[in-house]
């Protein structure tokens, strides 16, 4: 049931993609602008993490696991970076979104639960809004744990829940209302998941439900709109772990 609750993830995921590359060859707006933010929101983080002391990336290693069709790694600056996706095949089909990828990623076709590389040879692993998306979060976890050397860094983030909302997101996951996300999590199951999966979180954060919750009731989105009301408003979670 997971592999195929996990497939249907997969063509969620594909469909959405599919739009974003259309828009792309209209010349419109894409998804794609964001990627700059998203590496200076990663080094502010690791500033924190470090308290004002955050590595020196240039010589690291780097691989982003679920990086979409780009990827953060797109816009960062390593010594080897790569990028890994089980739609890496159908994104590299498409011309508009190869254009967008940064020429000195390395693309592979791949899951987070069987990573194609050594015991230890990362020292960084990005993993964004990617481990509630996966057939296997533990076994993603575990694989994360064994690529990146010890001390090596983990950053996460995901939609979370509070209690209500995991509740009701619960069923409408298992009912395959909500097709993208077989997992849920709230503060502290994600905690949890990631201590059980041999990490120290260094620092974490989290946007304020309740500001997530009024800016979708304000939304022209009937969806959106819905969430609110009903609980199943998310909020984002940033973490910065270390490999015990």
């Amino acid at each position: 049931m997971a592999r195929s609750r996990w497939k249907q993830a997969q063509s969620y995921e594909r469909s959405f993609w599919e739009t974003a590359e259309k828009k792309l060859s209209e010349g419109k707006d894409s998804q794609f602008s964001w990627y700059k933010w998203r590496v200076k929101n990663l080094g502010e983080k690791l500033e924190k993490a470090f308290l004002g002391e955050a590595p020196d990336l240039r010589d690291a290693r780097v691989i982003e696991v679920g990086s979409g069709p780009v990827g953060l790694t797109s816009a960062l600056e390593a010594s080897e970076k790569v990028a890994i996706d089980p739609l890496c095949d159908f994104f590299s089909s498409q011309p508009n979104l190869i254009d967008c990828r940064g020429k000195d990623v390395k693309y592979i076709q791949g899951k987070g639960e069987e990573i194609p590389y050594d015991d230890g040879y990362f020292d960084l692993v990005v993993i964004e809004n990617v481990i509630d998306h996966t057939e296997s979060a533990p076994e993603v976890m575990d694989e994360l744990n064994r690529i990146l050397k010890d001390g090596g860094i983990l950053y996460l983030t995901v939609n979370l829940h509070p209690a209500w909302g995991y509740f009701l997101h619960e069923i409408v996951s298992k009912l395959r209302i909500d097709k993208g996300h077989p997992y849920t999590f709230t503060i502290g199951k994600i905690r949890r998941f990631l201590a059980r999966h041999g990490f120290e979180v260094c620092h974490d954060e989290w946007e304020d439900y309740r500001v997530c919750r009024e800016k979708d009731w304000r939304s022209d989105n009937t969806k959106d709109k819905l969430k609110a009301l009903s609980g199943l408003s998310e909020f984002l979670y940033t973490s910065v772990s270390l490999k015990k």
